[in-house]
Formats: structure tokens, C-alpha cells, sequence
């Protein structure tokens, strides 16, 4: 009977594992994501420009309101670069975005910086992935898909800083469009290993140049993807034609070198900010000490994490083919184009460690405070290294152990997926820290919608055209996953000139809201 009980338990067991298919889980995944979107996008209603958005638009707005004509706003954006090249900062790239944030062009288009982010952020890791996974893992298409949405899904729920991620057009300028760009450009990179392309080169020297103008943790990155890839390509093809890539390179640098002899640094960074070679060797050291330091920070404390990665090793796990552990396929020449993970497995993790400890040395180097956006950065960057990492395992795992791809399936990965999905249930507090509930506590609070009254009314009263002396109603600047920097009661304060010059008013102030609906209320 115990027989008859247990054959009956593996058939309908080995029948379950059968039926719970990756094409199953992709769908099932795919219609979550789309949902866990929802909150995300419903914010972008009552999303609205605040503080730098106004100060780096000072310029841009006017002359787009008076002429409408973008050659004007050129040239508003070349007098912004200037004016911050010499009194804050060198990140001329950077600050060309900032310039052109969505209310310099009407005062309801900061809905798009959301839409945008989103897209620049799922477009990209698809592209990325799409190129890795597919083209040079062999992996199948539903597994892809697999693997995406669920590295995507972490990426977006536990970013650390939701407002420079998604909401605030100023921080997503500075952090998420260069991250993005950083993972275009690796596209390319592998690409035009395998075409010589020169479409790639040319997105390759563009898109590289135009980061050495920007924070310096992406110019950092996307100068180690080049370094990197140029010496695998080159020790394991031969060909000289990937010295080319010295020409990005150089003009990188040479942008980013325009960027930190700017006079601005000092102002911003202290009389002490500048290049220094001793201070460069002391903050080497320190990447690697700083770096594990944050990457247990972000995996102990929020453990949902580490169950997501553990998930997609499962899944990447099982989706990897034969094909790929004997490296037996390429796209050009019948050799792996990823030959080298094979040859030097633990220099290839070692190497990914190093691009992520790498993400510490500007905030190391600098010794300044530093935005949410440097911490997005490096929390980006972690999980693109544990992925490369366990690919890397699971290539060799799979090389070493006798793996029978049904046997695993039944035995393994999905026992493995529902033990996961028990502990991720035990460790659900984590569920509290995620972009979605952030966002939904707002939402449903009633604090979303009353922000949006607000400052649909800071917006009609700031368009008075008849009036040159603001006054508006006091807004506190605990908006949950929203980025506002408030105007003050002191009208000489950073925050309410910013806004009266955006606004090209005399002057903006704000006084207690319950005195201001008194005052005013009844003329509204």
C-alpha cells in the first residue's frame, strides 16, 4: 500500500512539474509585473517639479515660453551648462538634461517622467538581456522572458530611492538615463564584437562621450564595460580591430576630464576636491572594504532580495543548454563567444566584483554626502554582477555534475521554487519596503490626492500673470515616494527663488496654509 501510495505521489507529482512550464511561469510572471506597474504609474497624476527642477529650468523655460523655438532653448541650455560649470558643477551632460525638464515645455508634462523612466529601465534591461541570454547563452525565448521580468521586478521593488528612480526628473537625469545608456552601450560592445558594425561604433563613441559628462559612477562603468570587453576580445580573437575602441575611450575621458577640472567642483565639493594620485590609491582599497559592506546591508536586511536572486539561479539554472556548458556554438565562427567564463570562471566573478566595488570610488574619493541616486547606482550594479555571477556557477555547475534537464526539473528546481516561495512568505515584513506598497500606502491614504490639490493650485497661482509677488499655501515635503522640495516662508531661501525665477516672478513665499485660506481662500 506504502508502494502504490508513493508511485502515485511521483506520478502526480512528475505530472505537476510537467504542467508548471517556464512558458507558464513567464506568462504568470509578465501579468504580475503589469500589475505591480499600476501604482507606480497611477502617481504620475500628482507628480510635479520641485527645487532643482525649477533652478536648472531658470534659463530653458523663458525662452521656450517667449519663442517656442528650440534653437532659443539651445542656447538657454548652453548658458545653464555655463552658468553651473563655474559655481556648482562639472557634469555638462548631465546638466543639458536638467535643463530640459518636462515643465519647461508645459506645466502638466512632468506626467511623462515616469512613463520615460520606465521604459528607458525595462527597454534596456530587455535589450541587455535579450543580447546575453539569447545570442550568446542560447537561451530560450520564454526563459528569457522568464529571467527579465523577474530581474526587473526586483530592480523596481527594491531600488533603495524610488524618488531618483522614477518620480524626480532631476535625479532620474543624473542617475537612471546614464545607468541606462551604460547598458545600451554593452549592447553594442557585444554586438560589434560579433559584426564590426560601425552603426554600433558610432552608438558606442556617442553614447560614451556623452557620459564622461555625466555623474561619474556610470563614466566609471561604461569605461570598465569597454576595458573589459577589448581585453577579452582581444585575447581570445586576435583581432586588432577592437583597438578602435581606444577612440571612445579617449573621448570619455576626455569628457570627463573637462567635467572635474571645473571650477564649479570646488564650490560644491571644497577647496580639498581635486586629482590626486595618493587619495586615489587609498580609495582602491576602500571600493572593495565599502562594497561588501553595502551589498550585506542590501541582501541581509532586505532578504526578499537574496530570495528573488536564489529564484532566477533556479530558472537560469534550468533554462541554460548543453550547448552552452561545452561551449560548442557561436555566431561567426562555430566558438563560444563567452569562451573566456569558461577558461577562467573564478577571474570572471572576481572581475564582476570588481565593476561592482568599482561603484563605490566616486562617493569614496570625493568624501561628500551623497543623493539616493549613487545608492540606486550601486544596488543596480550588485545585481547585474550576482547575474553574471550566477551564470557563470550555473554554466559550471552544470559542466561538472552528471544533469539530467527532467530529472532536475522535477527534483530540483521546482521543489526548489516552492521552498523559496515559503520563505519569501516568512520574511513577507520585507514586502513593506517595496515600491508598490510605498506607493499604495500614499495612494490610499488620501495623501496622494490632496498633494495633487496642492499643487494643482501652487501651479494657478504661480501662472498669474497679473501678479509679480506669490504667495502660496504651505506644502510639507513628506511625500512619500514623490520628490518636493517646499517653498518657505523665507523668500530669500534657495527653493523659493529657484521657483520665482522659473516662474519669472519678482518673488515666491509661502505662509502657514490654515493663514493663507483665510487670507486668500475665498479669492480661489
Amino acid at each position: 500500500m506504502n508502494m502504490k501510495v508513493k508511485e502515485k505521489f511521483v506520478q502526480l507529482w512528475n505530472k505537476f512539474s510537467r504542467w508548471l512550464s517556464v512558458k507558464k511561469l513567464a506568462i504568470g510572471a509578465f501579468a504580475a509585473f503589469l500589475l505591480s506597474l499600476f501604482p507606480i504609474l497611477y502617481l504620475t497624476v500628482v507628480n510635479r517639479a520641485s527645487g532643482d527642477d525649477y533652478g536648472y529650468g531658470k534659463y530653458t523655460r523663458p525662452a521656450w515660453v517667449a519663442t517656442h523655438s528650440l534653437i532659443e532653448v539651445a542656447k538657454a541650455i548652453g548658458q545653464t551648462i555655463r552658468q553651473y560649470y563655474y559655481g556648482w558643477q562639472g557634469t555638462w551632460f548631465s546638466v543639458a538634461l536638467f535643463t530640459l525638464q518636462p515643465e519647461v515645455f508645459h506645466d502638466k508634462a512632468y506626467i511623462i517622467v515616469t512613463p520615460l523612466m520606465l521604459l528607458l529601465w525595462i527597454g534596456s534591461t530587455f535589450y541587455l538581456f535579450r543580447e546575453i541570454l539569447i545570442h550568446h547563452m542560447k537561451i530560450d525565448k520564454w526563459s528569457y522572458r522568464l529571467i527579465t521580468i523577474l530581474f526587473l521586478f526586483i530592480s523596481i521593488q527594491f531600488i533603495p530611492g524610488k524618488k531618483s528612480s522614477l518620480y524626480w526628473f532631476n535625479g532620474c537625469a543624473h542617475y537612471m538615463i546614464p545607468f541606462t545608456m551604460c547598458q545600451i552601450v554593452l549592447v553594442w560592445l557585444l554586438k560589434w564584437g560579433r559584426t564590426y558594425d560601425k552603426r554600433y561604433f558610432i552608438g558606442i563613441l556617442l553614447f560614451m562621450t556623452l557620459l564622461g559628462g555625466s555623474n561619474y559612477q556610470a563614466a566609471l562603468l561604461v569605461f570598465l564595460f569597454a576595458v573589459y570587453y577589448g581585453m577579452y576580445h582581444f585575447s581570445h580573437e586576435k583581432d586588432k580591430r577592437v583597438f578602435l575602441l581606444c577612440i571612445p575611450l579617449a573621448t570619455e575621458l576626455a569628457g570627463l576630464l573637462v567635467s572635474m577640472l571645473a571650477p564649479g567642483n570646488k564650490a560644491r565639493g571644497g577647496e580639498a576636491f581635486g586629482l590626486s594620485a595618493g587619495k586615489l590609491f587609498g580609495t582602491i582599497g576602500m571600493c572593495f572594504v565599502q562594497g561588501f559592506k553595502d551589498a550585506g546591508t542590501y541582501l541581509l536586511e532586505q532578504p526578499l532580495v537574496l530570495i528573488g536572486m536564489l529564484v532566477l539561479f533556479l530558472i537560469i539554472l534550468e533554462a541554460m543548454p548543453i550547448s552552452m556548458i561545452h561551449m560548442e556554438y557561436d555566431l561567426r565562427n562555430g566558438k563560444s563567444s563567452f569562451h573566456f567564463i569558461k577558461k577562467y570562471p573564478l577571474l570572471s566573478c572576481f572581475l564582476l566584483i570588481c565593476l561592482y566595488c568599482a561603484m563605490q570610488a566616486p562617493a569614496l574619493y570625493a568624501g561628500v554626502e551623497v543623493s539616493q541616486g549613487v545608492g540606486n547606482t550601486n544596488f543596480q550594479v550588485l545585481l547585474i554582477t550576482l547575474f553574471g555571477i550566477m551564470l557563470i556557477l550555473a554554466r559550471k555547475l552544470k559542466e561538472v555534475v552528471k544533469y539530467k534537464q527532467a530529472a532536475a526539473h522535477a527534483c530540483l528546481v521546482v521543489p526548489g521554487l516552492m521552498v523559496l516561495g515559503i520563505v519569501a512568505f516568512i520574511c513577507r515584513h520585507g514586502i513593506k519596503t517595496t515600491t508598490d506598497y510605498i506607493c499604495y500606502d500614499y495612494i490610499s491614504s488620501g495623501q496622494a490626492s490632496d498633494y495633487k490639490e496642492q499643487m494643482d493650485l501652487q501651479t494657478r497661482l504661480l501662472l498669474d500673470p497679473q501678479k509679480e509677488d506669490i504667495v502660496i499655501p504651505g506644502i510639507n515635503d513628506q511625500q512619500g515616494p514623490l520628490m518636493h522640495m517646499p517653498v518657505t516662508e523665507d523668500v530669500s531661501a534657495w527653493t523659493n527663488y529657484v521657483t520665482a525665477d522659473f516662474y519669472e516672478k519678482n518673488s515666491v513665499v509661502s505662509i502657514p496654509r490654515p493663514g493663507w485660506m483665510e487670507k486668500y481662500g475665498q479669492g480661489e
